[in-house]
């Protein structure tokens, strides 16, 4: 009976996992048109603005879906911690909107695994989680390929000058700092709160602190009709269910697994970049997921292989 239930938790995890993947990688192919004219090159709603509007849409969306649970149940500190993750999901939304206007949707594709170096980072430096020094080998070839390759390409094809499109590239690296950031703290408040009322306050929280920015800094809402579905999409799939999936996986199959199948969505959002905006495909986009692949993959039985050591 154990065994049948830690198959179905096996699975059921590797389906969210997945299925984080699949909606998150959406994320730049959809909003790339609602930030920019693709033939002008002219901007059209301003990215702190977006940001704000579908993480509102991502926390309504969630609010009849929560556990009836009082906001005193859950504890001060878990609220803190919630309102934390929104701080860092809108920041790494912010950027990662300001990126894909100047560079394209296969290279922030590619840069989505920019977040699982972070992510590994953030558990080395700030949980203390221990990187052995046979582990260094594939996780500096997970960089190679997250990071590297992909901005040595973009230079040299500029001739080596720091053009619009590398600086898109290093803001949707940011990105993924934040939003690793942001997954770390909901892994950590889910052991005691829900994973809908996580997004739900994260995302509400997330979306009132871009507003708030957004007039702020005087940016014009200039939304209409025809792109409300498109930004209901981005916030309730490519924000909403990508981040409880993905929370969802970190509970039942752990870090590693997670971050290794999430790696999937550079391949998922290669295509849809692919299919959605008629963006081509290049050897060296193929090479540098190629090699983040290889890197997960040689990192995975590294860790595999010390615990069994450890087990035996």
């Amino acid at each position: 009976m154990f065994a049948i239930l830690g198959t179905k938790k096996l699975i059921l995890g590797y389906v969210a996992a997945i299925a984080s993947a699949i909606l998150a990688s959406l994320t730049h192919s959809i909003s790339k048109p609602l930030l920019i004219d693709g033939t002008t090159g002219a901007d059209i709603i301003s990215p702190i603005v977006l940001a704000g509007i579908v993480y509102i849409v991502a926390g309504l969306f969630f609010t009849p879906l929560k556990k009836n649970d009082t906001i005193q149940s859950i504890g001060k500190k878990n609220i803190f911690l919630m309102v934390l993750i929104g701080v860092a999901e809108i920041s790494a939304m912010i950027v990662s909107f300001s990126g894909i206007k100047e560079t394209t949707a296969v290279n922030a594709s590619i840069f989505i695994n920019s977040e699982i170096v972070f992510s590994m980072m953030i558990a080395i430096i700030i949980f203390r989680e221990r990187l052995q020094t046979k582990e260094v080998p594939p996780f500096l070839l997970i960089v190679l390929g997250a990071a590297i390759i992909p901005l040595v390409y973009d230079l040299y094809s500029h001739n080596m000058v720091f053009s619009s499109l590398v600086l898109g590239d290093m803001l949707i690296i940011l990105g993924g700092f934040f939003f690793a950031a942001g997954n770390m703290i909901a892994k950590h408040v889910s052991d005691n709160v829900d994973v809908k009322r996580i997004t739900q306050i994260s995302s509400l929280s997330a979306g009132i602190f871009g507003i708030a920015l957004s007039m702020g800094l005087q940016a014009p809402f200039d939304i209409t009709l025809d792109q409300i579905p498109a930004i209901l999409l981005i916030g309730v799939l490519d924000v909403g269910f990508a981040a409880m999936f993905f929370v969802i996986a970190l509970k039942l199959i752990g870090s590693i697994k997670t971050i290794l199948l999430f790696s999937t969505a550079s391949v998922f959002g290669m295509i849809f970049a692919h299919l959605l905006l008629n963006e081509a495909i290049t050897i060296f986009n193929v090479l540098s997921i190629g090699v983040v692949f290889l890197g997960l993959y040689w990192l995975r039985n590294k860790i595999a292989k010390s615990e069994e050591t450890l087990t035996t």
